[in-house]
């Protein structure tokens, strides 16, 4: 059986002499300061797309508006940025990665001063001040959407071949750490300051990385790549991407069966329909399908797809598992998930270091089996479960993680031609964006759809707990059973639960010896507050064994996407074969015809 690295080895050769040959501002690069130079932008575009979660509170308050317009300050972004990234990359392809690449950051540090100005802009115009913050979101995500894919396809293109597969594992590390450095520092910013510094922290790290990117980045694209721009292709496909992942944002908000959402998921096939015959008939089109020919593309995309709906839901759901069952704060909990991102970072920087060594089809695999062992380690926590035993837990997601960051894009690209690497680099990202909003809403709709029938089992046993207790008058265990069962029965009460946390709040039944007649004697008074402490006690705990089980029913469903994306690796992994190397003389030809600035 051909293994995956030896395709990357073939690629590494085509590309070998070209990378050697690159110069920027008539020196030749330095690899890893083009890597340091590229972070500035494409970590921060990651950055923002979690450092606002947790000053959504901040926001609603300052801007007096309510959650669910508020929310569509993450939803424009999440919406834009899935939306764009592969037109965003055939333009890169076309017209140059690095000048789309410097595009980005202008427009994305434009849409970050913006976003920090709304409310003066609300003052000026009289408009409300939250549609500003969404309208400026949205432009961020327009410039956020060509950094993370061109930059990986910089990436590959410059770095040489001994050198590659820790640079992409590198880039890979910074993508996890993003994700858990983004609620820390927005915690941070809106506790010191206020919520309008999650904005202005991104100007300086644009400004200085602008700079950089064009004192040190080249330009990589092939002058035999046509200029033509396929309108009809990109509107096809944007609006596909639009409707799929609006359908999927809104999902569990409109109802999966009502008209809106159908009406989405339709006109996202006829969309996709539309598309393939344009591109069909294209000369040169958006997107080549020939590459899903590839077993090593179209397999890493289905991978990462795969990966994407598991480990994103499953962090909410980590993240809500704090702050509901244990109790934590919104900051705390971003702490208390740390040694995810942390052992992210670690083992994708080491896999970097070993892709010379380790088959990365073999890493792939690995890595989905270590995320699906920590989903099913999760589903055996309950309610008092110690931090440090739920920490080692999850430490199995981040060692997945940081090998699948490594692995994947490495596999996807091993087979691209040079010349399609952004195009090729942002059908990769789409993949795993629209995985991971799909893996938000699927998982939140396990959580509450099971939430109401566990609420409801805790409510049977803890009226049961109460008949239990004979020592207390019949009479206060009547008004007990009575509030038990008038507490959260419907839906919305549900959903209130499921986010705020208010079905864990200690139960203090204490009180009602308060209420007893006066000549009920201290002596006996005192007994029925002792027994009505420990009742509280006991219902609290029901509640709680029965919100941690709609957790756990979260993870096992993640752990099922999880074991999926282990089949989907192994298959690619055995039905891959490599290509044959290409010629010396294809790839003098090649490299003759690339340009080099």
């Amino acid at each position: 059986m051909q293994e995956i690295q030896q395709v990357v080895g073939q690629q590494e050769q085509k590309q070998t002499a070209s990378s050697s040959a690159l110069m920027v501002h008539g020196r030749p690069i330095r690899p890893w300061i083009v890597l340091i130079s590229l972070v500035f932008g494409f970590f921060m575009a990651l950055l923002d797309a979690t450092i606002v979660n947790i000053a959504i509170p901040s926001i609603q308050s300052a801007l007096k508006t309510d959650l669910p317009t508020v929310s569509w300050t993450l939803n424009a972004y999440n919406l834009v940025f899935a939306v764009l990234l592969i037109t965003v990359g055939r333009f890169a392809d076309q017209y140059g990665r690095k000048r789309l690449f410097m595009i980005g950051m202008i427009i994305f540090s434009i849409g970050s001063l913006l976003c920090a100005l709304a409310e003066t802009f609300g003052s000026l115009t009289g408009l409300p001040a939250i549609n500003w913050l969404i309208a400026f979101r949205a432009l961020q995500a327009i410039g956020a959407a060509g950094l993370n894919p061109i930059s990986l396809a910089i990436i590959i293109s410059i770095f040489p071949p001994k050198q590659r597969g820790a640079a992409i594992g590198v880039w890979g590390a910074l993508s996890g750490l993003a994700a858990a450095v983004g609620p820390i520092l927005g915690g941070f910013l809106v506790e010191n300051f206020d919520w309008r510094w999650i904005f202005f922290v991104n100007l300086p790290f644009c400004l200085i990385g602008l700079i950089m990117v064009w004192l040190n980045v080249p330009e990589t694209r092939d002058i035999r790549v046509s200029k033509h721009i396929d309108i009809l292709g990109a509107l096809t496909l944007s609006l596909a991407i639009f409707c799929v992942v609006l359908a999927i944002i809104e999902g569990n908000a409109w109802g999966w069966a009502s008209l809106p959402i159908l009406s989405l998921f339709g006109l996202t096939v006829i969309s996709l329909i539309a598309f393939g015959i344009v591109e069909i008939k294209q000369a040169d089109p958006m997107i080549d399908f020939a590459l899903f020919k590839a077993v090593s593309f179209t397999g890493a995309n289905l991978t990462m797809f795969l990966f994407g709906i598991a480990i994103q839901g499953a962090f909410l759901i980590l993240v809500l598992y704090f702050i509901n069952a244990r109790g934590y704060d919104q900051l705390h909990a971003a702490y208390a998930l740390l040694p995810v991102p942390l052992a992210a970072f670690v083992v994708s920087a080491l896999s970097g270091r070993l892709s010379h060594r380790v088959n990365p089809g073999i890493m792939g695999i690995i890595g989905m089996v270590a995320i699906t062992i920590g989903f099913v380690l999760l589903c055996f926590i309950n309610s008092d479960t110690a931090y440090i035993d739920v920490a080692w837990r999850s430490i199995f997601l981040g060692l997945g993680m940081g090998m699948l960051f490594q692995s994947q894009p490495a596999i996807a690209l091993s087979e691209v031609p040079p010349a399609k690497l952004g195009v090729a680099s942002g059908v990769f990202n789409t993949f795993r964006q629209i995985g991971f909003t799909l893996g938000v809403a699927v998982l939140i709709s396990v959580f509450t759809g099971t939430l109401t029938p566990n609420l409801q089992t805790a409510q049977t046993h803890s009226v049961a707990i109460v008949n239990s207790h004979t020592a207390l008058p019949e009479q206060l265990r009547s008004g007990i059973i009575t509030g038990l069962q008038n507490s959260h029965t419907t839906s919305n009460q549900t959903s209130e639960a499921g986010s705020s946390g208010s079905t864990t709040q200690s139960v203090d039944l204490t009180k009602l010896a308060d209420k007893l007649p006066p000549q009920v004697p201290v002596a006996t008074r005192e007994a029925i507050r002792s027994d009505l402490k420990v009742l509280g006690d006991q219902i609290s705990a029901e509640f709680l064994d029965q919100v941690t089980n709609s957790f756990k029913s979260a993870w096992w469903s993640a752990s099922i996407f999880a074991l999926s994306g282990v089949l989907a690796a192994l298959i690619a992994f055995l039905l891959h074969r490599p290509k044959a190397p290409a010629s010396e003389d294809a790839k003098r030809e090649a490299q003759a015809h690339a340009s080099l600035g």
